[in-house]
């Protein structure tokens, strides 16, 4: 499939790039902003990072703000002690394996605003650095990916971003570390992209999906580099700093408080955040009275770090998340079936947005800003819609349904509801819709893409 200018040119998009985009002070413009939405939560994290907030959780009454600031304690103590304190238990709730402990323990030899300043601009640099090298490479084959691609990509997927720099998480080296596979993927260099899957599934374990998609792709060397990487990220690199028998007890103590409740017993958080699918389906028929759940006993949850968890308390209730996972594994086996001449081809950056947006609704838990990934996806999904031949009818069709999805993705920004109504839509898992419909739309762009065409629009490619 190859996406040319010339059908990028005959839309609005096209037309607006032509005349306003592609002026020198317009992109100058774009840039400091683009600047300005990196460096500015990178500032926020470094001040928040110092500022605590109460938590009934804490021994201590309180905790320090953001992520990264609840998690230099631990690592504190975890390299004081070379690991044989407990970063899994009470009070702790460390949420990764120990090669991401073992990986912030630099970190945490720096100051708190340091710190938090320090990881901000290691975020912001891999995902410039990272974006910059996916276009330049995906553009290689045919025409350069529009600018006005990349503006409307960037409004549609930017916040999670902005927030993930703001609250100091770790979200965005997980589009780091799946932006240079599929980098590496592109340029054949197969074995490096495995070793990146690796440390994405070793950062959030849910990219573990972005592996099996490879599997079933026939990647097999991708495959052996992930093997080697998990090896190497999860016993190897550990285990030579916490010893190995520490390290297995360690990764034990991670699964059990926070992969075990979910994999094993079928819980999920209540929270008004969790826009994960199972997680809002639960919170919605619950209320709505439409499925018993049973609470996760209190000391349990203290446990897994978390305040409300719940899973349905009948036999029928607990095929909801099986149901959804099988759901989920057989559409995705069904439409990721591009056959592609080249590995730069849109459709595989169609089917790996797929995957990337059922890695964030298949889980137990997504916050907004675990979406982090977005702008893979809407970057594939507005360079096929608008620089591929398509009908005025289905690109307006389109367009609807992207306007529908920035409604329900942005609507519950900070301040655009009011708290009430910002909460009674996270209630009724807006954000999690939105990201429905754009697994929906990215499922019919990719299946109509992969159909031959004929008629005006065909005529007009050639």
């Amino acid at each position: 499939m190859k996406l040319t200018s010339a059908a990028y040119d005959r839309t609005l998009l096209g037309r607006i790039d032509h005349d306003v985009l592609g002026l020198p002070a317009a992109r100058i413009v774009l840039l400091v902003l683009l600047a300005a939405i990196l460096l500015t939560p990178c500032i926020q994290a470094a001040v928040q990072i110092r500022q605590t907030d109460r938590s009934a959780f804490r021994e201590t009454g309180e905790r320090r703000k953001t992520a990264l600031g609840r998690w230099l304690p631990t690592v504190q103590m975890v390299a004081a002690t070379r690991g044989q304190g407990d970063p899994y238990g009470y009070g702790h709730w460390f949420p990764t394996p120990p090669m991401v402990l073992l990986s912030l323990i630099p970190l945490s030899k720096l100051g708190y605003a340091a710190a938090g300043l320090v990881w901000a601009l290691l975020k912001a640099a891999g995902f410039v650095l990272v974006m910059v090298l996916l276009i330049r490479e995906l553009g290689r084959d045919g025409e350069a990916i529009p600018v006005g691609v990349l503006l409307m990509a960037g409004i549609y997927s930017l916040r999670p971003v902005f927030s993930d720099l703001q609250h100091a998480n770790l979200n965005i080296f997980v589009l780091v570390w799946l932006g240079l596979a599929w980098w590496l993927y592109v340029r054949g260099q197969d074995f490096g992209a495995g070793l990146f899957v690796a440390l994405a599934v070793v950062t959030k374990v849910t990219p573990g999906l972005a592996l099996a998609y490879f599997l079933y792709k026939r990647a097999w060397r991708v495959a052996a580099g992930a093997a080697v990487g998990l090896v190497l990220f999860v016993l190897v690199a550990p285990g030579l700093y916490f010893g190995f028998e520490r390290n297995l007890v360690l990764l034990r103590e991670w699964f059990d408080m926070l992969a075990a409740p979910f994999v094993l017993h079928g819980y999920a958080t209540l929270e008004i955040e969790n826009q994960s699918l199972y997680g809002v389906l639960l919170r919605v028929l619950s209320n709505g009275g439409l499925l018993a759940i049973d609470h996760m006993p209190t000391m349990q949850a203290l446990n897994a770090g978390m305040e409300s968890m719940a899973r349905p308390a009948t036999a029928a209730g607990q095929l909801l998340k099986p149901a959804l996972s099988v759901g989920f594994l057989a559409t995705l086996a069904w439409l990721c079936r591009t056959k592609a001449a080249s590995r730069r081809d849109p459709r595989l950056l169609l089917e790996f947005g797929l995957v990337l947006l059922a890695m964030l609704l298949m889980g137990e838990r997504t916050w907004k800003h675990h979406a982090t990934t977005l702008p893979l996806v809407y970057l594939g999904v507005w360079w096929v819609l608008t620089c591929h031949p398509w009908s005025d009818r289905f690109r307006a069709w389109c367009v609807a349904g992207l306007v529908v999805q920035i409604v329900l993705l942005l609507g519950t920004s900070e301040g655009l509801l009011g708290d009430r109504l910002g909460n009674l839509a996270l209630d009724g898992g807006v954000f999690c819709w939105g990201l429905v419909l754009c697994f929906v739309q990215t499922a019919v762009l990719l299946r109509a893409a992969d159909r031959p065409r004929s008629g005006p629009a065909a005529a007009a490619a050639a």
